[in-house]
C-alpha cells in the first residue's frame, strides 16, 4: 500500500506540475478616445519589457494571453495619442481604456541620429514635425513644399510663381551660403533626393538670361504629399550635424505611410475643385486726355483714333482679366491599400493629379505608384522596401522676365492700352502688336514650355539582432537606396509669330533631357546598454553617397513651317551639355545617455571627404552635441500647474558643399576658320578650395501646464557660417579675371516660439489652437574681399550690399550715397521682422471638424519690376491718378522723394494671409454599421480652401513670388509672375 500510496503522491504532483507549468491567463478590454468615446482601431498593445503584442480590432477590441500566474504590464498606444501603462493579473475583468490625444506631440519619436530616435518629450533640439493630418488634412496642397507653408517656425518660404507643378524655395533660419546651397537636404525614406530648380530652357528662348529666371519646379514637387506620414525639419546645425557635409541649410526627413498589422483597409479619396486668381491688380484705364499726356506728338493721332474706334464698338479688353482670370478645373484621385500580420506589413497607393492652370494651356499632371513593404524574415531579421514611381507632365506658360522677345504675358501686357484688341482674328491669324515686340495671345495660343519627368525612388533598410540580453541588445542596420530622375523639356516659339517673323531664322526650339541617378548606402552598429540607471545608446557607421548628373540641350532656330524637329532647323546648335560624377563618404559616432528620462545628453561626430573638395582625401570633422533637463521628472519638483519644464542646450558643426567644377578651369569649345580648338575661361579653379562650414549654439525651454494641455516651446539660436565661397577678382596681370574662395563669413541669430494648447476638452466640443512666431537676423561678420553691389537689375532698380556690417539681404540703389558702403542709398531688406503663424481646429459634436491656417510676415522689402513695367507702359491701376495734386500723374512721378529712383520699386511685402482653410464631416461608425454592416469603415466628406484671402499694401499679385525664388541673397525680385490661384476644393474619402 505503501508504494501504491508513493506512486499516487508521485502522480498527482507531476499532473498538478504540469498544471501549473501549462496555467495562463488572458486579458481583454477595449480602447477609445477618451474625448468621443469612439472606438481606436489598430491601437498597439505591447506586454512591457517584451516583444509580445496585439492591436485592436475595428470595434477596439483586444485580447491577449499570458504564459503563468504572474502579473503584468500592458503599454497602450496609438497614434496621435498618450501611451497608458497599465498592470494586469490573473482574474481580472475586461479593461476599459480611455486614450487621451497627444496635442503637444510628446509621445512623437523624432530622429536623433542616423540610425536611432527619441521621444520628443526627451528631445534636446527645436526639431519641427509635421503631421500628415497637418501636412494634408485641412486642404489638397500640389506640391509637399508647398505644404509646409506656415507649419515650421524659422523657415522662409518663397514661390517663383503660381504657375502649376510648383516652384517653391526654403530657407531654414536665414541664410546659409551666399552663392551655394541654401536650399535644405531633402531625404525620403532614407534615400538622398534630388531637389534641384531644373533647367527649362524658358529663359534662354525668352531672353530672360540664366537658367536661374527658367521659372522652373523644384523636383520635391514630384512627391504625392498624400503618401506622406511625417516630415521632421533639422533647422540648424545643432541638430542636422549627424548629416555632414550637405546639411548647412538644414535637413527636411520625409517618411511615408506604412502597413500596419491588422484587417486589411482599402482607402479611395476623390477631390474636385477649382482655381482662381487669388489677386488681379487692375488696369487703368484710358482718356483722350490721357493719350494725349502719355504718348509722344506724332503717335497721338493715330492712338486717339484707335480709342475712339474702342469707344463706339464698346471693345475694351482687360488683357489681366482675359489672360489670368480663367477658372481652372482641379482634379486629385487616390486609391491605398494597406494591412498586414506580425510578419508582413504592406502599403500600397496609386494616385493622379491632374490641375489645368489659371492661364490657358497650363497645367499639371502627376501619376504615382508607392509599395511599402515590411517583412520579419526571422524574429531577428527586418527588412523595409520602398518603392515609387512618378510621372508628370507640366505645361507651365510664358510669365517672368524676358529680353524684348515678347515671350512673357506679363511683360507684353504692360504695354498694351485697352483699346487696342490683339485677340485672334476669325481667320485664325493674330493682330499685329504696335506696342510690344509679340502679340502675348498668339504666344499663350501656340508657344509651348513642357517639362516631362520620370521618376523613380528606391529605398530599403535591413535590421539583424546581433545581441539580446534582459538589460542589452547590439543592432546592425544598413539601409539606403537610390533616386533615379529624368526630366524632358521643351520649349517652342512657333515660326509665325510676331517677333520670330522678324528674325533671320523664325521659329525657335530648344530641346533638353536632364538626368541625375543618387545612390546612398549607410551601415550602423547600434550597442544599447545600462549602466546603472542610466540607458545608453550607441551607435557608429558609415556612409557612402554618389551623385551622377547630366544635360544635354539642343537648339534649333529657322525652323520648316509647323515643324518641331531638330533636324528640320536651318541652325543647329548644342546649347549646352554637362556632366557630373561626385562622391562624398563619411564615418559617425554617437552616445546617447539618458538617467531616467530625467537628463539626456547626446555627443556625436561625423567626419566626410568629397570629391568637390580641392584635396577629394581630406576628412573635415562635424562634432555636436546637446543636453536636455526634464525638471518635472525629478521627485523634488511637486507642480499641479507646472506638468513638464525643461530646459535645452545644443551645438552642432555642418557643412555646404564646394560647387561642382571649382577646382578647375573650364575650357570653352571655340571654332576658328573650321579649326577645333578650345578657350581658356576667364575664372580659374582654386585647389585650396574648402566646404562652406556652420557652427550653432542652440539654446532653448519647453514647457507645459495643465497636464499638457497648453505648451511652450521657446528656442534662440546663433549660426555662424564661414569659408562662404565668393569670387575674388584677380589682377589683370595673371590673365584671368576671378577664382572662387573662402573669404566671407555670416552670421544669423534668431528666435523661434511656439504656443500651443487645447482651449477646450468636452465630449462634443474640442479647440485646439498653436500660434508660431519666428525671426531672424543677418549680418556680414566677414567680406574678406572689397565691397561690391549684385543682384538684381542693377543699381537704378535696386540690388544688393555685400560689406562687413550689413545684411546681404539690404537693398540700395539709386541715387548715389558716398557715405554708404558701396556708393548707394539703402532703401530696404529683404528680411523679414519677424513671422507669426496660427493654427486652429475645432471639433464639434462628435464628426465635424473645422481648421484653419493664418499666415503672417511683418516687414521684409521686394524689388518689384512688375510695377516698373506697367508704370512705364501706362496701364498700372490709378496710373493717371495724381495724389500730391503737383500736375504730374502717379505713374510718372511715386515716392520717395527725390522721385524716380529705385527706391520706387522697394516695396514692403508685409502681408496676411488666410492659407488653409477646411470644413469636414465623419460619418458616426454607428450610422456606417447600420447602412453598411462592416463593409464601409469610414466615410468623410467636406470642403476646403488653399490661398482663401491675401490681405496686402504691396502692389503685386502675391509678396511671396519671385523670379529669382531659388537663389540664396536675390530671391525677392518681382518681375511679371505668374499670378497665384485660390484653389477650392469638395472631398470624399471612403475606407473600406
Amino acid at each position: 500500500m505503501s508504494k501504491f500510496y508513493k506512486f499516487l503522491t508521485t502522480l498527482a504532483f507531476l499532473w498538478l506540475s504540469v498544471g501549473w507549468a501549462w496555467a495562463q491567463y488572458t486579458v481583454t478590454g477595449t480602447v477609445s478616445d477618451d474625448r468621443t468615446g469612439e472606438p481606436l482601431i489598430g491601437a498597439n498593445i505591447l506586454v512591457k519589457g517584451t516583444s509580445t503584442g496585439t492591436i485592436t480590432d475595428i470595434d477596439g477590441n483586444f485580447s491577449i494571453s499570458f504564459d503563468g500566474n504572474d502579473a503584468a504590464e500592458l503599454v497602450i498606444s496609438s497614434i496621435g495619442y498618450l501611451s497608458q501603462t497599465v498592470p494586469v493579473q490573473p482574474g481580472l475583468g475586461a479593461l476599459t481604456i480611455r486614450l487621451k490625444q497627444d496635442a503637444t506631440n510628446l509621445e512623437e519619436v523624432v530622429v536623433t541620429g542616423l540610425a536611432s530616435s527619441v521621444k520628443r518629450s526627451n528631445l534636446a533640439n527645436a526639431v519641427a514635425s509635421v503631421s500628415a493630418k497637418e501636412l494634408t488634412g485641412t486642404t489638397t496642397i500640389q506640391t509637399t513644399d508647398g505644404a509646409l507653408y506656415g507649419k515650421v517656425a524659422g523657415a522662409t518660404i518663397r514661390s517663383n510663381g503660381g504657375a502649376p507643378g510648383g516652384g517653391i524655395s526654403i530657407q531654414l533660419r536665414g541664410i546659409s551660403s551666399l552663392q551655394g546651397a541654401s536650399q535644405p537636404l531633402i531625404i525620403v525614406d532614407g534615400v538622398y533626393i534630388n531637389n534641384d530648380s531644373q533647367r527649362t530652357g524658358r529663359a534662354s528662348v525668352s531672353g530672360a538670361g540664366g537658367s536661374n529666371q527658367d521659372d522652373g519646379s523644384n523636383r520635391l514637387a514630384d512627391l504625392n504629399p498624400a503618401d506622406i506620414e511625417t516630415i521632421e525639419v533639422l533647422k540648424g546645425p545643432s541638430a542636422a550635424a549627424i548629416y555632414g557635409t550637405r546639411a548647412n541649410a538644414g535637413v527636411i526627413i520625409i517618411t511615408t505611410k506604412r502597413g500596419a498589422e491588422g484587417r486589411t483597409t482599402v482607402s479611395i479619396s476623390q477631390d474636385v475643385g477649382f482655381a482662381e486668381p487669388l489677386r488681379l491688380l487692375g488696369v487703368d484705364d484710358w482718356s483722350e486726355e490721357k493719350i494725349n499726356f502719355f504718348f509722344t506728338e506724332n503717335r497721338r493721332p493715330i492712338e486717339l483714333e484707335r480709342f475712339r474706334e474702342a469707344q463706339a464698338t464698346g471693345n475694351f479688353v482687360d488683357y489681366e482679366d482675359y489672360f489670368y482670370n480663367n477658372r481652372a478645373l482641379l482634379l486629385n484621385s487616390r486609391v491605398n491599400v494597406s494591412g498586414g500580420n506580425q510578419k508582413t506589413k504592406f502599403y500600397v497607393s496609386a494616385g493622379i493629379t491632374s490641375e489645368d492652370g489659371t492661364v490657358r494651356n497650363t497645367g499639371f499632371e502627376r501619376y504615382s505608384i508607392r509599395a511599402n513593404l515590411d517583412h520579419k524574415i526571422t524574429d531577428g531579421i527586418k527588412l523595409g522596401i520602398s518603392s515609387n514611381y512618378i510621372r508628370s507632365n507640366t505645361d507651365r506658360g510664358f510669365t517672368g522676365n524676358q529680353n524684348n522677345t515678347g515671350a512673357s504675358i506679363g511683360y507684353s501686357i504692360a504695354y498694351v492700352p485697352n483699346y487696342y484688341d490683339l485677340r485672334r482674328n476669325e481667320d485664325g491669324t493674330y493682330p499685329i502688336n504696335p506696342y510690344f515686340s509679340d502679340n502675348p495671345v498668339a504666344v499663350t495660343d501656340n508657344g509651348v514650355n513642357n517639362s516631362e519627368v520620370n521618376r523613380f525612388i528606391q529605398a530599403f533598410t535591413l535590421d539583424v539582432d546581433l545581441l539580446k540580453r534582459p538589460n542589452s541588445y547590439l543592432k546592425f542596420n544598413l539601409s539606403g537606396g537610390l533616386d533615379y530622375l529624368q526630366n524632358s523639356t521643351t520649349v517652342y516659339l512657333p515660326e509665325f509669330l510676331q517677333f520670330q517673323r522678324g528674325q533671320a531664322n523664325p521659329g525657335d526650339i530648344l530641346i533638353g533631357r536632364q538626368e541625375s541617378f543618387n545612390t546612398n548606402i549607410q551601415a550602423a552598429l547600434v550597442y544599447n546598454w545600462n549602466l546603472g540607471t542610466v540607458n545608453m545608446n550607441s551607435q557608429a557607421g558609415l556612409v557612402r553617397l554618389d551623385f551622377e548628373n547630366s544635360s544635354l540641350f539642343n537648339r534649333g532656330r529657322g525652323l520648316v513651317p509647323g515643324q518641331t524637329n531638330l533636324q528640320q532647323a536651318a541652325i543647329q546648335e548644342i546649347n549646352s551639355q554637362s556632366t557630373s560624377e561626385i562622391q562624398e563618404a563619411g564615418v559617425f559616432l554617437q552616445q546617447e545617455a539618458n538617467w531616467e528620462d530625467k537628463i539626456i545628453g547626446t555627443v556625436g561626430i561625423r567626419w566626410d571627404k568629397s570629391t568637390l573638395n580641392g584635396d577629394p582625401n581630406q576628412f573635415f570633422a562635424f562634432p555636436r552635441a546637446s543636453l536636455a533637463v526634464n525638471l518635472a521628472n525629478f521627485d523634488f519638483f511637486q507642480s499641479s500647474t507646472i506638468s513638464q519644464l525643461k530646459p535645452r542646450i545644443a551645438y552642432g558643426e555642418t557643412a555646404g558643399p564646394v560647387f561642382f567644377g571649382a577646382t578647375f578651369t573650364p575650357l570653352g569649345g571655340t571654332n576658328i576658320g573650321g579649326l577645333l580648338g578650345s578657350t581658356v575661361s576667364t575664372s580659374i579653379g582654386n585647389t585650396q578650395i574648402q566646404p562652406e562650414t556652420a557652427t550653432e549654439l542652440e539654446f532653448g525651454i519647453d514647457a507645459g501646464f495643465f497636464n499638457n494641455r497648453l505648451s511652450l516651446e521657446a528656442t534662440y539660436y546663433i549660426k555662424n557660417t564661414q569659408n562662404n565661397i565668393q569670387s575674388l577678382r584677380l589682377a589683370p596681370s595673371t590673365g584671368v579675371n576671378t577664382t572662387p574662395s573662402n573669404e566671407a563669413e555670416l552670421q544669423n541669430k534668431g528666435l523661434e516660439l511656439g504656443l500651443s494648447a487645447t482651449i477646450v476638452e468636452k465630449a462634443n466640443f474640442r479647440w485646439f489652437s498653436r500660434v508660431l512666431y519666428w525671426q531672424n537676423d543677418i549680418e556680414m561678420t566677414r567680406l574678406g574681399i572689397p565691397t561690391y553691389i549684385a543682384g538684381g537689375f542693377g543699381a537704378g532698380l535696386g540690388t544688393f550690399l555685400y560689406a562687413e556690417g550689413y545684411s546681404p539681404t539690404t537693398i540700395v540703389g539709386t541715387p548715389a550715397d558716398a557715405s554708404i558702403p558701396g556708393g548707394f542709398t539703402i532703401w530696404g531688406d529683404a528680411q523679414p521682422d519677424f513671422n507669426m503663424s496660427f493654427y486652429n481646429t475645432f471639433n464639434l459634436f462628435r464628426g465635424l471638424e473645422l481648421s484653419f491656417l493664418i499666415d503672417w510676415r511683418q516687414g521684409g522689402d521686394n524689388i518689384n519690376l512688375t510695377s516698373f513695367l506697367t508704370d512705364g507702359g501706362g496701364t498700372t491701376n490709378g496710373w493717371f491718378d495724381d495724389d500730391n495734386g503737383d500736375g504730374t500723374p502717379n505713374g510718372r512721378q511715386r515716392p520717395p522723394e527725390p522721385y524716380n529712383n529705385a527706391g520706387r520699386w522697394v516695396q514692403d511685402a508685409t502681408f496676411v494671409k488666410v492659407r488653409e482653410i477646411g470644413l469636414y464631416y465623419t460619418l458616426p461608425k454607428v450610422t456606417l454599421q447600420e447602412w453598411f454592416g462592416n463593409t464601409v469603415q469610414n466615410i468623410r466628406v467636406g470642403s476646403s480652401v488653399n490661398n482663401a484671402f491675401l490681405f496686402t499694401d504691396y502692389q503685386g499679385y502675391d509678396p511671396e513670388t519671385s523670379t529669382f525664388g531659388a537663389q540664396a541673397v536675390a530671391n525677392n525680385v518681382d518681375i511679371a509672375p505668374y499670378p497665384t490661384p485660390r484653389r477650392i476644393f469638395f472631398h470624399l474619402t471612403i475606407d473600406f
